[in-house]
Order: C-alpha cells, then structure tokens, then sequence
C-alpha cells in the first residue's frame, strides 16, 4: 500500500495528465506536473499545481532537479508518429537512464492498446503478436525498456482508446460518418483512467501490465447512433463499409482481479446517457 506522504511527477500534464494530477492532489499526495512550454507551466500553477518546464527528444532531456525529486514517476507522453517510431524509443530510453540516476523507483507508464495486432479476437496481456503500426511498435518497444530497469519498478497500462468530455463525437461528426464501420470498439472513458492510475497507486500494485478498457465493446456504428440521439440529430443514411476491417477485443480481466478497479463507464454508451444521480 502507498503513503499519502509519496511524492508524484507527472510526465506531462496536457488533457490527461492535468486532470489526474489535480485529482491525486486533492486525495493528498504530493503533486509535480510538467509542460513544455511555460504557458502550460503557468496554467497549471493557477490551478494550484507545482510546475514545472520538461523538454524530452531524442538526444536531450531537459528539467528542474525539483521535478525530479519525486518516488512516482507517472510518464505520459506518447509517439508523435510524424516524428516516426525510432523518435519515441529514443525518448524513452534517454528517459529510461535518467530516472535510473535519480531517486524515483516507481514508475507507470502509459501505454495503449495500440501494442496488439488485429486479430480477429480476444487479445489480453499474454499476447505477443506484433501490431503492425509504428506507434505501437514504438509503445510496445518503450514498455520493455522500461521493465527490464533494475533501478526502479514499472507498472504499464495500456488504455483503450480515451473517450470523455471534448473527445466524444460531436453533430458535424456524426453527420459525416457515412461509412461508419461496425467494428467493435475498445475505448476507456478519462475518468476511468484516473480511476486506475489512482488504484495502481493507493494499492502499491507495481511490475505489472495491464490493459484497462471497458468491458462493453460496442460496435462503432451504435456508439455513433447513441451520440446521434443524445444529441438531437438525425444519422445520415449509412453506406455499407468498403471492406471487412479487421479488428480485436481487448480483454481487461487481469486488472479488475489484480487491481480490484469497478469501472464508472463499463459501458462506453454511459457517456450519452449517464446515470441520474439518486436524489437524496
């Protein structure tokens, strides 16, 4: 189990990050965040955050010693693919050594579910197929170079697809989506994530990966007819796919048995009709 009193940096804090850090603030721990620029930095010091300016490329990784001086390292920054796949694996193992000279010894890394292949199925952690795409070929990379350290120990979690708040489909989406497959959908809503980073974190569970997506997997032509009807508008007459896509099921199972996590969004169709609070 973890203590309140662990000091946590946050790599970096854009539409992800600044939530969580605030949220792990307000549960009591010690909160840093890093921007790379200083109007990032200085938005999030008016939300009553540490912060602090972190620049990470290939060949440079500049920062304060005080964002360093932390035990939790939560690493969210993910491969940029004009940047192409060798950038990110760079990144991180430029990152990988400088944690392994600083005081830190826990890290999450946040992965996706970008590191499996299409396979028609069910894939869960166990799977070793190598996805096609360089951004998973870069993540899947950047995870093993991470725990194999023997500096510190790194919890990885690869997230769905981030559904919530602004990232949602909105009416000019749902009017242009004629061809709207009927894939089934692997997402995770942000208050999810949250939810998980927070629970790997009170319950101390590190030198594990886990995937973490809600366990309905809706196909994607009834997420858009669900946001269709939450907001009003009529769904164009939809034409038929161009061809079969292949796709996977990504399982979660192993996090809710290790990690106990109940998700608010177990249903990705919650985010278009939520459940009314009970009046008390």
């Amino acid at each position: 189990m973890s203590s309140k009193e662990e000091k946590i940096s946050i790599l970096s804090c854009g539409w992800l990050g600044k939530p969580l850090a605030l949220h792990l603030q307000a549960a009591g721990y010690p909160v840093k965040g890093a921007r790379t620029s200083m109007e990032g930095v200085e938005e999030l010091t008016a939300l009553g955050l540490e912060a602090y300016t972190v620049i990470l490329s290939e060949e440079v990784l500049t920062g304060p010693d005080e964002f360093w001086e932390s035990d939790i390292l939560i690493i969210n920054i993910p491969p940029r693919k004009e940047r192409g796949m060798n950038a990110h694996i760079a990144e991180i193992a430029l990152l990988r050594s400088f944690i392994e000279t600083t005081a830190i010894s826990k890290v999450i890394f946040v992965s996706s579910t970008s590191v499996y292949a299409d396979v028609n199925g069910l894939v869960t952690e166990e799977n070793e197929v190598m996805p096609d795409t360089p951004n998973g070929q870069a993540l899947r990379a950047a995870e093993t170079l991470l725990l194999s350290s023997e500096r510190f120990d790194t919890t990885v979690l690869r997230f769905g697809g981030l559904i919530g708040y602004d990232r949602l489909p909105d009416a000019h989406r749902v009017k242009e989506g004629k061809r709207i497959n009927e894939q089934p959908m692997n997402v995770i809503h942000r208050d999810d994530c949250i939810g998980v980073i927070s629970q790997v974190i009170s319950r101390g569970i590190w030198g594990e990966v886990f995937n973490a997506c809600a366990s309905g997997h809706p196909q994607r032509n009834n997420y858009y007819k669900a946001a269709a009807q939450a907001l009003g508008v009529t769904m164009p007459r939809r034409l038929p796919p161009e061809e079969d896509q292949p796709y996977k099921i990504v399982g979660s199972k192993k996090l809710r048995h290790v990690l106990g996590y109940t998700f608010k969004y177990d249903d990705p169709l919650l985010v278009f009709d939520p459940p009314k609070k009970k009046k008390k």
